[in-house]
């Protein structure tokens, strides 16, 4: 066997494996914290699908950043306003 050839196949492997231990790790203990940030995701929404009132700010500005984080996609600064100043009634 050409040793090129066996150093390829031996560093492929070695490679597959880490791989594998990498994605057994990260899906095998993740599934409590992916169950609470679909909740946390879910709550976020929640507060933001309510018109907005007067004395909820803070829990509107909190459920933006939640969804942003949680969702992993950041709004537009207007996005973010729209979100904020929701017109009372409005879908």
């Amino acid at each position: 066997m050409d040793w090129k050839l066996f150093v390829t196949a031996a560093l492929a492997a070695a490679i597959g494996a880490a791989a594998g231990v990498f994605v057994v790790t990260s899906t095998a203990g993740g599934g409590i914290e992916h169950q609470a940030d679909a909740k946390m995701l879910e709550i976020g929404i929640a507060i933001l699908r309510e018109p907005a009132r007067v004395d909820d700010d803070p829990m509107r500005s909190w459920a933006v950043k939640v969804v942003e984080k949680k969702s992993g996609v950041s709004f537009t600064d207007p996005q973010r306003a729209a979100l904020l100043k929701r017109a009372a009634g409005g879908r």
